[in-house]
């Protein structure tokens, strides 16, 4: 592996030349690493946003190297070998895609101090927290109203809370993100997700001592910028760095975010799958045993009406053959024996033949009577047809008158 030893001033000119992140790619060393081997070095580094102005076109300041400094003097780099990891031991997720936010050309992650092309967003959010302005203390929380985002702070700190969201929102619009206002609340969309949005200027207590002691609260000009989704939540706050420098770190941590919201709905969408699936299998059995059994219930039936209809088909045969041995063969007896067997065709499953007098007729419910001797209009056939006593239907009409 080959290596380089660099002076003082040639790592001075080298991190001036280009960014942490880009020589993190060429030489075998972290951003952070290279970061911390100039911070031993005494070499001061560009200040955040440096690198965006270089390609913007903008005028820097270059910072110079001072010459009294008794620490190291030299650092030994070589060279990093194609295919080798960006950096040096790795860097977290958040960091390394922070790093790649800021390293983006395409962004502009400077805040300004005045609004230049602002979203149209913030043109509402603005003309809202300046009318209020007019109608409220210059020490009252100011609030741009339910129906635009969700911004709360002190006359003084309008014009910076707007800037900064501003950026914030051409950032996340360039990075396919989107905001939404519904039922009061200002959301970030990411990931298909919304994440509810609020930009405050957070407040001191003070305890007011005069005729009665009462608790006051009074802005404190530092600002928070808070995200929350259920359990999940992303904020930076003014501190020794103030929010204008934190945005890429935010925006890290928010798209992280958005991709484990990914997963998470990924997953749960597996769940719900697999939940329907054996929803859908349970039915299916239930529904195949219900069918089962229906069917089998019906071929049982089928059975006793075609053993049924074998029966008094063999009884049919029986009365034809005892009236034709003692000759009462009559034409009466010849029209019954033909009704009977269209009967027997009726109620035979395997037949299943029509009958005008009885279509209404389920010839199943005819299965359900314990005994058809018990019927109302049961005939003693082997009396009745030996003794020549019969009524309509068996009897035809034109025999009948003749009587």
């Amino acid at each position: 592996m080959e290596a380089i030893t660099f002076s003082r001033q040639q790592l001075y000119d080298l991190v001036w030349s280009d960014s942490l992140l880009s020589l993190s790619k060429k030489y075998n060393i972290s951003d952070n690493g290279l970061r911390k081997a100039c911070k031993r070095m005494g070499i001061p580094l560009p200040d955040m946003g440096y690198w965006n102005k270089i390609k913007a076109g903008k005028k820097v300041a270059v910072k110079p190297l001072s010459k009294e400094h008794k620490g190291d003097q030299q650092i030994r780099l070589s060279l990093r070998i194609s295919g080798e990891n960006i950096t040096e031991g790795g860097l977290s997720p958040q960091l390394s895609l922070q790093k790649e936010i800021e390293s983006d050309s395409g962004l502009n992650l400077e805040v300004g101090s005045v609004l230049i092309n602002p979203d149209p967003l913030i043109i509402r959010a603005e003309k809202a927290l300046l009318q209020r302005s007019k109608q409220s203390k210059t020490n009252d929380l100011l609030y741009a109203g339910s129906e635009n985002l969700d911004i709360r702070v002190s006359q003084n700190f309008i014009n910076r809370a707007l800037c900064i969201m501003d950026t914030f929102i051409k950032v996340m619009r360039h990075r396919g993100h989107d905001f939404v206002i519904e039922r009061g609340d200002s959301y970030l969309l990411i990931a298909e997700e919304k994440m509810k949005m609020t930009l405050r200027e957070t407040q001191t207590k003070v305890v007011v001592k005069d005729r009665w002691e009462r608790t006051e609260y009074h802005p404190n000009g530092i600002l928070s910028f808070r995200f929350d989704r259920y359990i999940n939540s992303a904020s930076c706050t003014d501190g020794k760095v103030l929010i204008e420098h934190q945005l890429s770190k935010l925006i890290a941590k928010l798209e992280l975010l958005g991709e484990r919201f990914k997963i998470e709905r990924a997953e749960q969408k597996r769940w719900h799958d697999k939940f329907e699936e054996e929803r859908r299998i349970k039915k299916e059995i239930a529904d195949r045993k219900k069918t089962e059994f229906s069917l089998f219930r019906q071929l049982l039936k089928d059975s006793r009406r075609w053993k049924d209809a074998a029966i008094l088909r063999e009884y049919i045969d029986q009365i034809e053959r005892s009236t034709m041995a003692e000759g009462n063969i009559t034409e009466e007896m010849t029209v019954w024996l033909e009704w009977a067997r269209k009967k027997a065709d009726w109620f035979d499953p395997l037949v299943n033949s029509t009958d005008e007098w009885l279509e209404d007729v389920d010839p199943n419910s005819l299965m359900t009577q314990n005994n058809m001797n018990n019927s109302a209009n049961n005939y003693n056939y082997n009396n009745d047809y030996q003794t020549g006593k019969h009524d309509w239907p068996l009897v035809p009409w034109y025999i009948k008158n003749r009587q």
